[in-house]
This record gives structure tokens, C-alpha cells and sequence, in this order.
């Protein structure tokens, strides 16, 4: 590594040690926050791992799966270096020039570029207080992207962003592993089989400008990820990211040695509910722009989802449709914020229209 990719000006939103656990919210009453389930993937990561050791973590990543929809991962194994350095090189994007950074605007049908919330601002009828440039998993076009923001070039931005892809890719398929051995198949995945070996992904990297209204402005409205699960880093310092747990919104609190995984609407519907996917919203900070890098974990393009049928039965029909990823993109704007209401079957119907009218009131409450 160069010496010259450390002599940065790092904002706080870019760089801060990872192993300091960041402040919370004044505001805020967090007394659930402490409960957000902490799984340390330690014994994963050396030669020998011990089986007993090996079990205890899927245990505690199914039971969070189960109960939360969430939960955070210290030493996952994604190098300080690699995360620093992205976070530094992204924070350069949203410094360029306003038009500057709209020349890399987002294409339809591509997963690489830039873009703000105006798709969502539009399905829920108000301002997006965020922006984000996207960067597609295997293909980034991360050097594409540089050649237009920088024409005279920047060094180390495409490998920085590769290298954090690279290894937010690997780290997916460690936790959906382990998430699959957490229920119980008795060894019997080949339902699951096509999901531990070939997604595709998508690197999102959010920047949330500090705002004068906290409470009124949205930084991402609640919703539930139309993935397989999603990676957060949130970095150090800067609050924001909030999951429902039993009604009530709770903070999880920044530390930049975690990445906070979040179980997605494929996850639910191919366990037909043993596992949930978690509500969540992003909430601006009044001091601080906030930066978080975001991996999302989507399933091959063209195969059938459905329920496993190890979780179906004359007792327990499928909950859920089956669909193509095709199928599902074709009518996403319609369930942008809740892609769980277009998958249900007729029968949960009922069901679908109080959990869509409750992500609606919380997007204009924020509460």
C-alpha cells in the first residue's frame, strides 16, 4: 500500500479508529440498543476452527435472524485497510461539484452510479435528505466512474472500492452459509445451494448531509431490503441507522469495527417466515454528514424463488408467491419501501395492508 492513500484529510464521516465504539443520540432512550445482537465470527477466521465454537455462532446468528432480523459482526475478517481506504476515496465523490457528480448518473438497468432518493421521495411523497454512488458486484465500474469524476485521474480509487466489494462479497457468502446452517436442514441444502454460491451484489454508498430538521427530514424512509441480507458499515461517529424491534425504533449504534447485517425480503420468504426481515430506517444527524457503505446480497438473476420445501407443508402452506428475480424488478417501484406486500399470498392479504399502512405512518411520523 502506498503511504501516499494515508495522507488524506479524513472528515469525520471518512475515518476514525475501528476499534472505538461510536456515541448515540442524546435524545434518544436506547435501552434496547444494548440488546441488538453482537456475534463475534473470531473462531471463523484462523486454520483450526473448533466445531463446538463453529456451532455456538450459527446458534446465536439463527436465533438473531429469528428474533431481530439483525444483528452486528465483529472481527467478520474485512481488513481496517480495506474499509478506511474505502470510506476515504468515496468521501472524495461527495465532494466534487454538484454537477460533477451527476455526470455519472445512475443509467436504468445498471447497477453503477450515482443517484439521490428521488425514487423513493416519490413513493412516499416527501424529500430525501441522502445521495449515493453505486458500484455493481462482480462488475464495479469503479474505474469507469473515476475516469468521468476525475478526468486526470485518482489514484487508488478504483482498487480501494474493488478491494472493499471484493471482500464485502465474501464475507456475504460466510454469513448466508452460516444463516442456511442455522436452520437445521440436517445437512439437506440444495434449496439453498444456488443462494451460497451464486449471487450477485451491489455496493451502495450513502451520504447523509447533517440537517437542521432531524426529525422531520428523511434520510431513507422505513423500509425492508428487497435483498437477500445487506452489510452495513456505518462508520464510527455519526448515528443513524434504526431497526423496529416490537414496536419500537432502535438505534444501533456506530462502531467501525461492525458490520451490522440485515436479514432482506428473499431471506423471509425462501424460510417462509422462520426468518424475518427487519424494518429499518436511516435518520440524518443535525452536526455530522454521516457515510455508510452498504452491500447488498441479491439472488441469481433468473432462478425460481420459493420456499424451501423443507418449510412447507399441509400445515404450513407457503406464505409467499413464487417469482422470478425478473418478475419481482417488473412491479418494484410499487412495493419500493415494503417488497414483502407484492409477494404475499391472497390469503395474508389482510395482513399485508396493515404492515403497509404502518411503514407508511412511519415514513411521514419519523417518530
Amino acid at each position: 500500500m502506498n503511504s501516499t492513500d494515508y495522507q488524506l484529510i479524513f472528515s469525520t464521516r471518512c475515518h476514525c479508529s475501528l476499534q472505538m465504539e461510536g456515541s448515540r443520540h442524546e435524545q434518544q432512550k436506547q435501552s434496547l440498543s444494548d440488546l441488538i445482537p453482537v456475534i463475534d465470527l473470531a473462531a471463523l477466521n484462523g486454520d483450526h476452527i473448533d466445531e463446538f465454537e463453529r456451532r455456538r455462532i450459527i446458534t446465536e446468528i439463527a436465533h438473531a435472524c429469528k428474533t431481530w432480523g439483525a444483528f452486528q459482526l465483529v472481527n467478520h475478517g474485512i481488513q481496517p485497510h480495506v474499509i478506511e481506504r474505502a470510506r476515504a476515496k468515496a468521501c472524495g465523490v461527495f465532494e466534487l461539484p454538484n454537477e460533477t457528480r451527476w455526470k455519472a448518473k445512475r443509467s436504468p438497468g445498471s447497477l453503477s452510479g450515482y443517484g439521490n432518493g428521488a425514487v423513493i421521495a416519490d413513493a412516499v411523497n416527501n424529500e430525501i435528505a441522502s445521495e449515493a454512488i453505486t458500484f455493481g458486484y462482480p462488475n464495479s465500474e469503479a474505474d469507469v466512474i473515476a475516469s468521468i469524476f476525475w478526468p486526470r485521474g485518482n489514484p487508488g480509487f478504483s482498487a480501494s472500492i474493488d478491494d472493499y466489494n471484493e471482500e464485502s462479497h465474501e464475507l456475504a457468502l460466510k454469513v448466508v452459509r452460516l444463516m442456511v446452517e442455522g436452520l437445521e436442514l440436517h445437512g439437506n441444502l440444495a434449496h439453498f445451494q444456488p443462494y451460497l454460491t451464486e449471487h450477485f451484489g451491489v455496493l451502495r454508498i450513502n451520504n447523509y448531509p447533517a440537517s437542521e430538521h432531524p426529525t422531520r427530514d428523511i434520510g431513507l424512509p422505513p423500509h425492508i431490503d428487497d435483498t437477500l441480507l445487506t452489510i452495513v458499515h456505518q462508520g464510527c461517529e455519526v448515528e443513524g441507522l434504526q431497526v423496529k424491534k416490537d414496536g419500537q425504533w432502535v438505534t444501533v449504534p456506530p462502531r467501525g469495527d461492525v458490520m451490522v447485517v440485515l436479514v432482506a425480503a428473499v431471506c423471509q420468504v425462501i424460510t417462509n417466515d422462520n426468518y424475518k426481515a427487519v424494518l429499518h430506517r436511516a435518520v440524518p444527524n443535525r452536526d455530522k454528514a454521516r457515510l455508510s457503505m452498504v452491500y447488498s446480497a441479491y439472488p441469481p438473476a433468473n432462478i425460481f424463488i420459493t420456499a424451501a420445501p423443507e418449510f412447507v407443508s399441509p400445515a404450513h402452506p407457503p406464505l409467499y408467491k413464487p417469482f422470478t428475480w425478473s418478475e419481482y424488478l417488473s412491479g418494484q417501484v410499487t412495493h419500493i419501501l415494503n417488497p414483502i406486500d407484492g409477494l404475499q399470498t391472497v390469503e395474508r392479504e389482510g395482513e399485508t395492508q396493515n404492515q403497509t399502512s404502518e411503514s407508511s405512518e412511519s415514513s411521514s411520523k419519523l417518530d
